[in-house]
């Protein structure tokens, strides 16, 4: 569905709810966009895991995806509507702060899912339940290190981010995201030799 349609859907239900005061005719079409957004997020969840019926690793993926992906649909379907809906220009306004707000926790979300499946994803390939699995342990050690180095720096990104869309606390997001950066790189010199060693195991593997 296009843009201008759904703004034409919108245009229609809340003409037919004149007889609401404006704030419940918006509070009623954003509650209809997320019922909307979360019927049609059951629906293809389902379609999904028919059709990946026998793919475990797949479904696995699916269901540590799954409040993402629900997020992901109502944020979206509420951003779509959102511009369509008649409100006072002070809720307008927090209304626009906190689609930004999500939008910006949405990606940090997706970067720590992103992380985790990888991590998930590279050790599927070792095996503790074997007599030797001295190899197997040290990689899960390694990953386990950079997996909690890179959440870390996703999350302090993700809130420097957020922080730095209030004006009343801007500076303190600019302060958290240049601490990020630095942290990062002292984080990535430190790595290196965790990543040597997983190169290395790649190309013997």
């Amino acid at each position: 569905m296009q843009l201008g349609s759904i703004h034409d859907v919108v245009n229609e239900v809340t003409g037919a709810l004149t007889f609401l005061p404006d704030w419940a005719v918006a509070g009623l079409v954003l509650v209809l966009a997320a019922v909307a957004a979360l019927v049609i997020h059951w629906v293809l969840r389902r379609i999904v895991l028919r059709v990946f019926a026998a793919r475990p690793s797949v479904r696995s993926l699916i269901d540590q995806a799954h409040a993402l992906t629900r997020l992901a649909f109502v944020t979206l379907a509420l951003a779509l509507v959102l511009p369509a809906v008649r409100l006072p220009p002070d809720v307008a306004a927090w209304s626009g702060g906190a689609m930004r707000v999500a939008f910006i926790v949405l990606l940090g979300w997706i970067a720590l899912v992103a992380v985790d499946i990888g991590v998930s994803v590279y050790l599927m390939r070792f095996r503790l339940d074997t007599a030797d699995n001295l190899l197997a342990r040290k990689h899960v050690t390694q990953m386990r290190v950079l997996k909690r180095v890179m959440s870390t720096l996703v999350i302090l990104l993700t809130a420097g981010a957020a922080l730095m869309t209030f004006s009343a606390v801007r500076q303190v997001g600019v302060s958290l995201f240049a601490s990020a950066g630095l942290a990062g790189i002292v984080a990535g010199l430190a790595a290196r030799p965790v990543l040597s060693n997983l190169i290395a195991g790649v190309q013997l593997a």
